[in-house]
């Protein structure tokens, strides 16, 4: 297997007779003669062969891959021998002269792999590559910036597993109708929010299995040693007749058999017999019931994840519910292996009828929460486990504001209530997009909504919007006709969680606020002929904010960026910028409980980094 090394200006990732080489070109115009012509600067990849940056990386709990690369810069890569055709991740990259191929990450953060096709039809996929933000730097001088890439993303994944370790879900379907089972196994981090919230629960129900477990009467037939029988019917005196070969001569005329003996004389030759064996039907109790092999594989389920989750790190992440997985962890290490479950064998067919199951104490969490384990329903924590195993910190900072955003609210328009998080699903019963948070007092805070063309309330008037976050307040109100009543709710606030964003683009906010339209056209037109694709980008972004708003017509539409405390702004429709005191809280109170700030503004939002012991 091939490994990346420094080669020069250049990393090189050799396997056999293949070799590719991958470097980094900016484009710089420079004056010679009169005239522009292109030159290619070559800038030195980033590695993270020295061996501090690797064990600093280390210490925050972070592999990073050995080569890292920037967003938003041409990457040229050459392979020998010629390839036919090159993919970065899913996307394929662009033919140039002399054999190299260039491509530019846009929009992607975190793993990633080139693919190389050769004309034979061989497929070969080089060690991953770790695409960074210039965001977050990854120099040793930057070790104390709150962004600095290993303590953020740390911050962030921990960050996250708590939220999803104590905030509550709800997973039920609003019709009441059982969720569909999944095939393949859950995400680690769903099962750590299942055992998490359930842990009691499950101890509990395994005590009362434990108690009084589920038997069944078994009927058993057999042949035993006449000294052994215990019960005579009217089968055991047909079985002696039919089976002769079980009687024997009987020699004892005086004895305790005699009687039975001269009941079976033969007739022709007058000898007496007495069976030395006789058929006997037995009914006894067992506990090797299929309802029993289902909490045996419970059990084993259980443990399994148990010691899965904390291989991967996660057990220690779940500070809050430590006491009670540790007990949880412990009681089914112990009841697994107590006698009661030395006789009952494995699971063969899942007893999913079983009125037991569905109706026994004890038993019936226990298949709840089996159920829950392999919900359908769950995607939410699937691309959330994707994002982490792939660093997508992009994606994990949007998962993140969500969550936090949710919180915070929370505590200021829903009376310090905890939000509870439940499933959205489509008229197709799946989920449609993510999730929505019950804040408290008719608020709700929901993930990814859209908004389609029409209109009233919850629809935009010109194309179909799909804000990061909506702030909707539902409230109860009399209908026109009669006096039922029926649920209204109002859109108020808009939040997109942009990771690129920075304090340029704070600067290019107040520009955009202050500034004519014409000198705006110019320098995106400027930055259109020099190929500045993250600028343009950003000022897409930053448009969107205006378009919300006003297609939407909600009170404010806001980015939340990764930024310093303090750096928040906001832009009120009647009093122009606001600067002083911007913050979430303040938002809150004033455009939402206030009604007075209508428009568009920016608030820093970054998780606090906890110190890293080393590992």
């Amino acid at each position: 297997m091939g490994k990346w090394q420094k080669c020069n200006d250049a990393v090189c990732w050799t396997d056999g007779e293949i070799r590719v080489t991958l470097k980094l070109a900016e484009s710089e115009r420079q004056q010679q003669g009169g005239k522009e012509q292109p030159k290619q600067i070559e800038l030195r990849l980033q590695t993270t062969t020295d061996i501090c940056l690797k064990d600093l990386c280390h210490e925050h709990g972070v592999e990073i891959a050995d080569v890292i690369v920037p967003e938003w810069r041409e990457l040229w890569v050459q392979v020998e021998p010629k390839a036919q055709s090159i993919w970065f991740g899913e996307e394929e990259a662009s033919e140039k002269p002399n054999g190299w191929w260039a491509f530019t990450f846009r929009n992607y953060l975190g793993k990633s792999v080139i693919r190389i096709q050769f004309a034979d039809g061989r497929i070969v996929t080089t060690d991953p590559i770790e695409v960074v933000s210039p965001k977050t730097p990854l120099g040793l001088d930057k070790q104390d910036d709150p962004l600095f890439y290993p303590k953020f993303l740390r911050a962030l994944i921990d960050d996250l597993i708590r939220y999803l370790v104590s905030m509550p879900f709800d997973w039920s379907a609003p019709t009441e109708f059982a969720t569909e089972e999944r095939v393949q196994p859950p995400s680690p981090i769903f099962v750590l929010h299942v055992l998490a919230q359930n842990a009691q629960r499950i101890c509990h129900a395994l005590q009362t299995i434990w108690r009084n477990p589920h038997r069944r009467l078994v009927t058993e037939e057999r042949w035993v040693l006449l000294s052994e029988a215990s019960s005579v019917d009217a089968d055991t005196i047909l079985m002696m007749l039919q089976h002769p070969e079980h009687l024997r001569r009987y020699e004892n005329r005086g004895g305790s058999l005699s009687t039975l003996a001269q009941r079976l004389k033969s007739k022709v030759s007058e000898q007496t017999f007495v069976p030395e064996r006789v058929f006997e039907r037995r009914v006894t109790e067992t506990l090797d019931t299929p309802e029993n092999r289902f909490i045996k594989r419970f059990m084993d389920i259980v443990l399994y994840w148990c010691d899965e989750l904390q291989r991967l790190n996660y057990w220690q992440k779940a500070q809050s519910h430590q006491p009670d997985l540790q007990t949880l962890r412990e009681f089914v290490r112990f009841l697994r292996a107590d006698p009661l479950f030395a006789d009952v064998g494995e699971l063969e067919i899942f007893p999913a009828s079983s009125q037991v199951l569905l109706r026994r104490d004890g038993y019936r969490e226990c298949l709840q929460v089996y159920r829950l384990l392999h919900i359908a329903r769950a995607p939410i924590f699937d691309r959330l486990q994707d994002a982490i195993d792939n660093r997508r910190i992009d994606q994990l900072y949007e998962f993140w504001c969500f969550f936090r955003l949710a919180e915070m609210l929370a505590e200021t328009l829903g009376n310090w209530q905890q939000p509870l998080f439940s499933a959205l699903e489509s008229d197709e019963g799946g989920l449609r997009y993510g999730l929505s948070a019950n804040l408290g007092n008719g608020y709700q805070l929901v993930y990814n909504r859209t908004f389609s063309h029409g209109k009233g309330s919850g629809h935009s008037y010109s194309v179909s919007l799909r804000p990061d976050f909506s702030l909707i307040c539902k409230k109860m109100c009399k209908e026109r006709q009669g006096e039922g009543k029926k649920s209204q709710e109002k859109l108020l606030v808009v939040f997109d969680a942009k990771f690129r964003f920075d304090e340029r683009d704070l600067e290019r906010l107040k520009r955009m606020s202050e500034t004519a339209d014409e000198a705006i056209d110019e320098e995106m037109d400027d930055a259109q002929q020099k190929g500045d694709m993250e600028r343009l980008a950003k000022h897409a972004d930053i448009c969107k904010m205006h378009t919300y708003r006003d297609a939407l017509k909600c009170r404010a539409a806001v980015v939340l960026f990764p930024g310093k405390e303090g750096d928040g702004i906001f832009y009120d429709k009647n009093e122009g910028k606001l600067e002083c005191c911007v913050t979430l809280r303040a938002l809150a109170r004033h455009i939402i409980k206030g009604k007075s700030w209508k428009g568009v503004g920016a608030l820093p939002l970054v998780p606090e980094s906890k110190p890293q012991s080393r590992r």
